[in-house]
């Protein structure tokens, strides 16, 4: 049985299908691909957003190779972007240069490149140097106090701050300093300061990503994806096999199995009846403690990309956006789509994220409070890129994902001290019970790749057992 119709719980379907073996996904919700959840009819002129998971990186192998197995094309959102243009970045009522964050970025560089000797990557509960101890247990927000020359009243501070607030979805103040140092220490061209370090947020499917999970889906022999089950117990027989309790549309059914794989969050998990499941203290705890994200996305279509040309702003903007101007981050959704219009996500973490209370996960302009939103990002936004208000069309939609049943949550976040206490112990199996999803991921938390490749991993421990003649 697998756990969840998500990226994961579909990766892992079909890497047993591709070695012989048939499995059976039990979904929760009405819909398979999880956090791959696109939106294609809100918007004019055909636009495509992303509910949830949008951004693939140039080394998310797993998910760029599943897009080509089902010839589906991907966009180059960075080559779409005019040329010359820059990301707007505005802190304490003024812009702040990319060049001048270039600069100020060395000093910034030349600490991480020193802690990265000392805690090198990974850092995990059963492998870390005294180094890697202490800056666990620092938080993000006293990193930038420690090492950042002038800490928060700087821009270089602010601007990490906010960053690394939406990155991980979670106050600066609760994250492990870990998250920041392995992610801005691995920096392509030291000289040109990329945030987010190697992860350049490169590639969407031209559609709307939803279209992989869909694809992986009609692949699978029909019959073998249950919608609308959602599991709330979890238990090990004496003979070693497992029973799982659904609630279906028709009323509580359990079944036995001699393999699972958990797919699903552990924000969801950790809600659910487990206590007979035989997970040893370290995985409790794991499903207990993990830290999830509180990200949203408020989009608001506009009449044209009226930020790649110029005005107040400093030269032509991508459409990205870092502020400190009551909303955090924001970019150009519509790089490389059809069509005059363009949309502009504000994507936010933390306290902000969390402040949205809509009537339900996703939501559009046809809900008042949804356009209440949007006025208030607006006049925001207005700091920010003066004008903007007049090219807003009216159409808003509003993703919280926290309020989300299957999700709880945007994707998980190792806070203080977490990665001593469990990284890496996530995924680890316990008896026939395997671990899946992007929160088992070292590399690719908080990514689809994260869940596509942990799903193959968790498939391949099965088969791997299969192999050594472990079998069931």
């Amino acid at each position: 049985a697998i756990i969840g119709g998500g990226i994961s719980g579909l990766n892992a379907a079909m890497t047993l299908q591709d070695a012989g073996y048939s499995s059976t996904i039990f979904e929760a919700s009405s819909r398979v691909g999880g956090r791959m959840h696109s939106d294609a009819t809100s918007w004019a002129n055909g636009q495509t957003s992303e509910w949830c998971g949008e951004l693939i990186d140039t080394r998310h192998k797993t998910i760029l190779q599943l897009a080509q197995r089902f010839g589906l094309q991907t966009v180059d959102l960075l080559q779409a972007q005019p040329s010359g243009s820059q990301d707007t970045y505005f802190f304490f009522n003024k812009y702040y240069l990319q060049k001048t964050a270039d600069g100020d970025f060395q000093q910034v560089h030349n600490v991480l490149q020193g802690q990265l000797q000392a805690a090198p990557f990974p850092t995990l509960y059963n492998s870390y140097t005294s180094t890697g101890y202490q800056l666990d247990h620092l938080s993000l927000y006293d990193w930038i106090e420690q090492y950042v020359t002038g800490g928060h009243s700087s821009n270089m501070g602010q601007l990490l701050d906010v960053a690394y607030n939406e990155e991980y979805g979670r106050e600066t103040k609760l994250q492990s300093s870990l998250n920041l140092v392995y992610l801005l220490g691995f920096q392509p061209q030291p000289g040109n300061f990329r945030i987010f370090g190697a992860s350049d947020e490169r590639y969407h499917i031209v559609g709307g990503n939803q279209q992989l999970p869909t694809a992986i889906a009609a692949s699978l022999p029909a019959g073998s994806i249950n919608l609308n089950w959602r599991m709330t117990t979890i238990a090990t027989n004496s003979d070693g096999r497992y029973t799982l309790t659904f609630s279906t549309p028709s009323g509580t059914q359990s079944a036995t199995f001699d393999r699972v794989i958990l797919t699903i969050p552990f924000s969801v998990l950790r809600t659910l009846n487990y206590k007979k499941a035989g997970f040893d203290n370290l995985k409790q705890t794991a499903i207990t403690q993990l830290g999830y994200g509180t990200n949203s996305k408020l989009q608001l279509q506009f009449d044209s990309r009226f930020w790649n040309g110029t005005g107040a702003w400093p030269g032509v903007s991508t459409g990205n956006i870092y502020t400190d101007a009551g909303f955090q981050n924001a970019w150009d959704v519509t790089r490389g789509q059809p069509g005059a219009t363009g949309i502009i996500v504000d994507y936010t973490g933390g306290n902000i994220g969390a402040s949205f209370q809509p009537n339900g996960p996703y939501s559009n302009s046809s809900d008042p409070l949804v356009q209440q939103y949007a006025q208030n990002f607006l006049k925001q936004l207005e700091e920010v890129w003066p004008g903007a208000t007049a090219h807003y069309n009216g159409t808003a939609t509003l993703s919280h994902p926290g309020i989300d049943p299957n999700l709880l949550g945007s994707y998980a976040c190792w806070l203080v001290g977490q990665y001593t206490l469990f990284s890496g112990y996530e995924k680890a199996r316990q008896g026939k019970i395997h671990f899946a999803g992007e929160h088992c991921s070292i590399n690719f938390q908080g990514f689809m790749e994260g869940g596509a490749q942990e799903g193959a991993r968790a498939a391949n421990e099965i088969l791997a057992d299969y192999k050594s003649g472990i079998f069931p």
